[in-house]
């Protein structure tokens, strides 16, 4: 039986995270619609996502457009580094990752201690000088653990008063506790017990010392000052109110509503395993297509999560490109290519 030429095409939303370390969340949404349309014709709707880590500012250029320029800024080891600002309109947006994030470590023994966030500061402090008027910071994926020291040492509040600024975290943990900077996330960073103890001393000083926001909040207790090491409490305390990063970006796509007007959503990541059902881009992405009863697959470079997790998650299939144990391959991309083009023949039948 032929098919009528009316039929509608397929239409397929790609909506990755970054593979962490191999691929970026835009060349991952890239080598899955490679790989599917090996197979099946379809039309593609591309959305490389993040949480406010990683590919923040990918992510929001590939929404929204807008100039991006490069500056000379300080590194989380001191020295001066280069790193982009996306200004769209009157609106900056800055990636705290390609400032501090673990990429840039290059001394072989961590010092989280030593470790700056004051290159965040010195862009906030251009953006300015550009007179934007709104000023995001994704905050997620860094190696500092400094509360956000060095940006207070660089930005003056009182030049923040006719600007909104606003913290796009991938975390709503407050600075100080057992699930705070210091110690919910300083062993992960290289810190050792001692160290997370001096570090949770030193954020408590810090909270106690820097003065009360404009409407008398303790910044140290709002949700997502303890995201990035501090920089959320930074960022708070110079008045910035909070958003979720991965809400941020699914707005600038648009995202509920292309998901809506699709037939299938396809996400992923490098690792799918308990720690993403937790919240991260993928359960994210799954939660708006199971609002409007779309199936949603991940592919990904390993899956460790079981199925009953993954389908509570509204992920009907999961799939990776290695199993646990496995080497990386040495093409990410095509690794990934082939991985899609296989599970394209299965679900485009």
């Amino acid at each position: 039986m032929s098919r009528s030429t009316n039929v509608r095409e397929v239409r397929i939303v790609i909506a990755p995270d970054s593979f962490t370390g191999t691929l970026t969340a835009a060349q991952a949404a890239l080598a899955i619609k490679t790989g599917w349309e090996k197979t099946s014709k379809a039309d593609f709707f591309l959305a490389p996502m993040s949480d406010g880590g990683p590919g923040f500012i990918d992510a929001i250029e590939f929404g929204f457009g807008g100039n991006k320029t490069h500056h000379q800024v300080t590194g989380l080891e001191g020295t001066q580094i280069t790193a982009p600002l996306l200004i769209v309109g009157k609106t900056a947006y800055i990636e705290s990752n390609l400032i501090v994030g673990p990429q840039l470590i290059t001394k072989e023994q961590r010092t989280p201690d030593k470790y700056t966030s004051r290159g965040i500061g010195e862009l906030i402090n251009i953006a300015l000088a550009a007179d934007c008027q709104t000023i995001f910071v994704g905050v997620g994926g860094t190696a500092s653990i400094d509360a956000g020291l060095g940006i207070l040492e660089v930005v003056d509040k009182e030049k923040l008063n006719d600007v909104e600024l606003i913290a796009a975290t991938d975390v709503d943990v407050l600075l100080l506790g057992n699930r705070g900077a210091a110690k919910g996330f300083g062993e992960q960073k290289g810190a050792s017990k001692e160290l997370i103890a001096q570090l949770e001393a030193k954020h408590e000083e810090l909270a106690k010392t820097t003065p009360k926001r404009k409407d008398k909040k303790d910044a140290a207790m709002m949700l997502g000052a303890g995201a990035g090491g501090g920089i959320g409490f930074a960022l708070m305390a110079l008045g910035a109110n909070r958003v979720s990063g991965l809400e941020l970006v699914t707005e600038s796509f648009d995202l509920a509503n292309e998901i809506a007007n699709s037939d299938l959503v396809i996400t992923g990541e490098g690792k799918l395993d308990w720690q993403t059902l937790r919240g991260k881009v993928i359960t994210g992405v799954a939660d708006i297509a199971t609002e409007s009863a779309i199936s949603c697959l991940a592919l990904c470079g390993q899956v460790i999560a079981g199925k009953r997790e993954l389908a509570a998650a509204g992920i009907v299939g999961a799939y990776g490109c290695i199993e646990e144990g496995e080497e990386l391959p040495e093409d990410p991309f095509m690794a990934l290519v082939f991985l899609a083009e296989r599970v394209s023949k299965t679900w485009s039948q």
